[in-house]
C-alpha cells in the first residue's frame, strides 16, 4: 500500500508549535502513515529554511524545501524566536533562505511529477496556496494552479479560523491585520477546488503536549531556546496552567492538524466532529465565517473529548 503523499506549508514562525507539528508528521512518515514531498514556508526569518531543512536532516529526511519571497511582516520591533538561530547551527543543505525555490514552482513541480494525488497541510499563512492558483502554466506543467490544484490534489487541512465565527491570526496577520494576509485567504476559502478541513484556534488553545520530552531531545531544545526568546513562552506557564506539571509544555494547534489530515484521528474515532458547509473569509478585515450545508466542500472540526486525550494522542507522536 503506497502512503499517502504530503506538502507540508508552514510559517515556521513566531511560535514552535510548527516544530511540534513537524515532529509529528516525521513520526507518521516513520511508520509509513505518510510520505513527505517537500515542505514551503509562508513567513521568512534569516535562518527559515536552514533552520528547517537542519531539523528535517536530523531526523533522516532530505526534501526540497520553498519560501515565499520578498515578504514583509510588521513585528512592532520582537526579534524572531531563537530557535531558529538554535536549529541553524545543525547541518544544512542550504546556505540561506536565497537558496531555496520559490514555494509556487516548488508546488507546481511536486504536484506535475507525483504519480498520484497529494494531501497539503497548512499550518500558516496561505499566500503560498493563492499564488498557485493563479499561477500561469509553465515548464512543469501545461494546466494553470488551478487546473493542477483540481487534478493532483486530494484534500487540503488547514489549521486557520476561529469556528463557526471569528478571528484567527492565520487568517488576519495579527492585529493591525495585514492586508496580504487577508486577501490571500479570501481567495484560497472562495476558490480552491478541492474539499478543505479546518482546524480552529478554539481546538489547540486548551490543548498542551510536550512536557515529557527528555532534555538531550532536538525538539526539546528548540522548545527551550523558543521559552528563552524575550516576548515568547510555553503555553504551559500561562495562569490557567499553573500547577498541572505541563510548565514545559506547549499549545498543540498545528500537531493536532498534522494528526488530522493524516487520518490518525478520524470522525469515526469520536474524538472528532464534523460541521460541514461553506467556510469564508473577509478580504480586509480576515474574519472567517461559515455557512452550514450538508453538502458544502468545507468542513470544521469540534472536540468529543476531554482536552488531556488530544494532549495525550500528540505526545504518543512527539
Amino acid at each position: 500500500m503506497t502512503s499517502q503523499q504530503v506538502i507540508l506549508d508552514t510559517d515556521w514562525y513566531t511560535d514552535v508549535d510548527d516544530v511540534m507539528a513537524l515532529r509529528v508528521l516525521l513520526r507518521l512518515q516513520q511508520y509509513n502513515h505518510l510520505k513527505l514531498l517537500g515542505v514551503c514556508l509562508n513567513a521568512s526569518f534569516e535562518e527559515s529554511v536552514r533552520s528547517v531543512d537542519a531539523f528535517l536532516l536530523a531526523h533522516g529526511v532530505d526534501v526540497p524545501v520553498g519560501i515565499i519571497q520578498n515578504w514583509e511582516k510588521d513585528f512592532s520591533g520582537r526579534n524572531g524566536p531563537s530557535y531558529q538561530k538554535y536549529l541553524a547551527q545543525l547541518p544544512s543543505k542550504y546556505k540561506g533562505n536565497s537558496d531555496a525555490e520559490a514555494p509556487v514552482k516548488l508546488y507546481r513541480r511536486l504536484l506535475a511529477t507525483s504519480p498520484e494525488k497529494v494531501t497539503l497541510f497548512s499550518i500558516g499563512f496561505t499566500e503560498n496556496y493563492a499564488e498557485l492558483l493563479e499561477s500561469p502554466p509553465d515548464e512543469f506543467s501545461p494546466l494553470t494552479g488551478m487546473e493542477l490544484a483540481r487534478k493532483k490534489v486530494e484534500k487540503l487541512f488547514m489549521m486557520a479560523g476561529f469556528w463557526p465565527r471569528g478571528s484567527e491570526y492565520n487568517l488576519t496577520g495579527g492585529s493591525p491585520v495585514n492586508p496580504i494576509v487577508t486577501r490571500a485567504g479570501s481567495i484560497v476559502l472562495a476558490n480552491w477546488p478541492t474539499p478543505i478541513t479546518f482546524l480552529g484556534f478554539e481546538v489547540g488553545n486548551t490543548v498542551l503536549a510536550g512536557a515529557k520530552l527528555p532534555g538531550g531531545d532536538l525538539l526539546r531544545q528548540a522548545m527551550d531556546a523558543f521559552d528563552r526568546t524575550p516576548g515568547y513562552r510555553l503555553g504551559g506557564k500561562a495562569p490557567e496552567f499553573q500547577g498541572l506539571g505541563q510548565e514545559r509544555a506547549h499549545f498543540c494547534w498545528d500537531p493536532l492538524l498534522i494528526l488530522l489530515g493524516a487520518g490518525v484521528v478520524s470522525p469515526d474515532s469520536g474524538m472528532y466532529g464534523l460541521v460541514r458547509g461553506q467556510a469564508t473569509s473577509n478580504p480586509d478585515t480576515g474574519e472567517n465565517s461559515f455557512l452550514v450545508s450538508s453538502d458544502g466542500a468545507h468542513a470544521y472540526v469540534v472536540k468529543n473529548r476531554p482536552d488531556f486525550e488530544y494532549g495525550q494522542l500528540v505526545d504518543k507522536w512527539l
